[in-house]
């Protein structure tokens, strides 16, 4: 096979571009074995099948036919060529941008390279970590709020006022809707709503139109929605709402005692209550610190990093996410297809609006990945295992069903590098508080002077085609 003329071009992005001379006569050969397939599969009077001659089946086909059936498979052929005279480890797929000229027959392809990530002075990073605390008023407003809940409520023969519960049909409009034929915000049936300051559905300050509601009143008030509104949408926009009174019910609240505090769960007398959910929340205020700050020195470990990845390993991660909005979808009984009416926008508009998200989770999988190489760190069979029976222990009933699918390789694969990960991601935290000892220091010092490697996300996905 004959040596190709090859020219490399270095790109930014992680892409090699290949600009490959290919010999006349193979080009020729190759337009001979495409007219002689074209013969074999047509059927041309006068001639059995693969017999016709090469000139009446460039007649029959055109010269540019015959010419772009050849480059489908000889433009392969040429680019695995080009990679092993080149030496070239592509990450996935490459491309043939185009043809640049016909004589000499010259292509131009782009090659993606892995992922290339320096770490920087990660070791040096340091954060300090403050110990959650729950105060006395978290306490105070947890115990009431639980307290509130135990409330007796039964109907009441007088206007509403402040604590109770009105029973209405609610409905409301917008007076000028940006869609004429969605004007219609809401038009429910026998909901029940606590006639309180705090209480925000279906719009702020709904209690001063609560209270002195009887049954069987009518009571209309119109409603402007603010800039701040968490739906943008609305902003600026009018609507009108009318409540019709169904039923008033009164709330009597017990006070706390050591029999409320038994009823309302597993405790021996309210003191008990106020330790258990103290350390409840204390235990909750712990786990939401301990993410709080693992973000910020993953957020920091990624700032002394740099970070360099081929186009398509972000058109992957847009793809993935894509994907898991799709399994969230149809558990609403919804498709892509509908979420798009709903939105009102192109699956291109979809994709440019999930890249900066893909952009961040893409690097803090390269950035994550490349830790676990460098801090040599492993998974072994025992650990997958334990985490499996972590995972299945709820599922009582289904546990089984559970624990078959993660006999699936993918499936193993999937879960190791997310224990990985996690590892990772202690180390980094261990690092940011300081608590690694000298041996570890030392050892870790060692261990950042090997040769730097790239590191991908998932080396399943490299190929060479």
């Amino acid at each position: 096979m004959d040596t190709l003329k090859i020219n490399t071009e270095t790109l930014e992005d992680r892409q090699v571009q290949l600009t490959v001379e290919i010999p006349g006569e193979r080009l020729h050969a190759a337009m001979r074995s495409t007219a002689r397939r074209l013969s074999r599969e047509s059927r041309i009077p006068g001639f059995r099948p693969g017999k016709a001659p090469y000139n009446i089946i460039i007649n029959k086909f055109g010269e540019q036919v015959v010419f772009e059936e050849t480059l489908d498979d000889l433009g392969k052929e040429i680019y695995h060529q080009a990679l092993e005279e080149t030496e070239l480890d592509p990450y996935g797929p490459g491309s043939l941008d185009e043809v640049v000229s016909r004589d000499p027959l010259v292509i131009r392809y782009t090659v993606p390279l892995p992922p290339e990530v320096n770490l920087g002075n990660y070791r040096e990073i340091r954060i300090p970590y403050e110990d959650p605390q729950v105060t006395d008023d978290t306490l105070e407003a947890v115990l009431e709020d639980l307290r509130q809940r135990q409330a007796l409520i039964e109907p009441a023969d007088r206007p509403a006022q402040l604590s109770d519960v009105v029973v209405l049909d609610i409905r409301g409009e917008l007076r000028e809707p940006p869609d004429e034929d969605d004007s219609i915000l809401l038009d429910k049936k026998g909901v029940g709503v606590l006639v309180a300051e705090e209480t925000d559905w279906p719009v702020p300050g709904i209690a001063e139109h609560l209270i002195g509601l009887e049954v069987g009143d009518d009571r209309h008030f119109e409603y402007i929605f603010p800039e701040d509104y968490p739906s943008e949408d609305l902003h600026n926009l009018t609507a009108d709402f009318h409540l019709t009174c169904l039923e008033v019910k009164s709330r009597i609240v017990p006070n706390w005692s050591d029999d409320l505090a038994r009823n309302v769960g597993d405790y021996n007398d309210l003191l008990d209550l106020r330790l258990k959910i103290r350390g409840e929340l204390l235990e909750r205020a712990q786990r939401q610190a301990d993410a709080e700050y693992a973000q910020q020195v993953i957020e920091a470990t990624i700032e002394d990093a740099t970070v360099s990845y081929p186009p398509i390993l972000l058109q992957d991660e847009v793809n993935e996410m894509l994907t898991e909005l799709e399994r969230r979808l149809m558990g609403q009984n919804l498709n892509l297809e509908d979420y798009l009416k709903i939105e009102k926008k192109t699956k291109e508009e979809l994709r440019s609006e999930l890249e900066p998200r893909a952009i961040e989770r893409l690097t803090q999988a390269l950035v994550l990945g490349k830790l676990v190489e460098v801090e040599e760190l492993e998974v072994g069979e025992e650990e997958v295992s334990t985490e499996i029976d972590r995972i299945i222990a709820p599922f009582k009933d289904q546990s089984e069903e559970i624990r078959k699918s993660f006999d699936n390789p993918m499936s193993r694969r999937h879960l190791t590098l997310d224990l990985l990960t996690n590892k990772a991601i202690k180390k980094i935290v261990a690092i940011a508080k300081g608590e690694l000892n000298s041996a570890e220091e030392t050892s870790a010092e060692e261990t950042s002077e090997v040769p730097k490697q790239e590191s991908v996300p998932d080396e399943g996905n490299q190929n060479k085609e």
